[in-house]
């Protein structure tokens, strides 16, 4: 007598089959995924070397990749790098945070420095309040390191780095690209994003790249009018020039 029934043998034979199937796509994936990373170059130590040879722990997001995530500001590039989150009280204000390493900055941030650096291209824009608000927009990559950095990036890189490096001028030829971005708030009122750049190639060994944008985030508080009058002057003072919608 057999001791196990013969549709259960193939259903047993299907289900192997499909696992294997499933193992070797994730493994096709994993791959590719490497294959990808070993195009991108990265200036981590102050020279060009493609990730794979980087001795240092880092991560890399390429251009089509901050394409396909949709990455419009400094924000939405911290959501994709690991072991990295900000904290965002009001524009101009972030505090980023690598690794949950905080220096322990005071509310009015007249002490210490952030302990992450940030960098655009070899500029370094770190400030005492934090990171500063920059448009990525026409981004080669973004560079995460993680630290400490302090032989290659010095002060404000205990925690690690992160670089934003832009497109360079490319003397191929001349071309450019606008992008137009039209959004409204629900009880709000209407924004939008208007940027392009344009590379002009003057030369074998000379080009030119302009990049500009403009950005107009949909308001969506009243300022309703009031008026306030000061017990010991007698002076009341209103916002009747300030009252706005949205």
């Amino acid at each position: 007598m057999d001791k196990f029934p013969t549709g259960l043998v193939r259903s047993s034979a299907l289900l192997l089959a499909s696992s294997i199937l499933c193992t070797s796509g994730a493994a096709l994936a994993q791959e590719a995924a490497i294959d990808d990373d070993r195009d991108i170059v990265v200036t981590a130590s102050k020279r060009e070397q493609n990730l794979q040879d980087v001795p240092l722990a880092i991560t890399a997001i390429g251009t089509e990749r901050l394409d396909e995530l949709q990455v419009k500001e400094f924000q939405d590039v911290v959501k994709f790098l690991p072991s990295v989150t900000i904290q965002t009280l009001a524009p101009g204000f972030s505090q980023v945070y690598f690794r949950g390493v905080a220096s322990g900055e005071n509310a009015n941030h007249s002490t210490s420095l952030p302990t992450v650096g940030t960098y655009l291209d070899e500029m370094p824009i770190t400030t005492i309040q934090g990171a500063l608000d920059i448009h990525a927009y026409d981004l080669a990559r973004v560079e995460a390191l993680a630290g400490p950095q302090g032989t290659l990036y010095g002060a404000s890189s205990m925690a690690g780095t992160i670089k934003l490096v832009t497109n360079q001028p490319d003397t191929s030829g001349t071309y450019g690209s606008v992008g137009l971005e039209l959004n409204s708030v629900t009880r709000g009122g209407v924004g939008g994003v208007a940027e392009g750049f344009v590379n002009a190639r003057l030369g074998d060994r000379a080009a030119l790249r302009l990049v500009g944008w403009y950005r107009h985030d949909a308001g969506y508080i009243d300022n309703i009018a009031g008026s306030r009058t000061y017990p010991t002057s007698g002076v009341t003072q209103t916002n009747a020039d300030l009252v706005e919608k949205d």
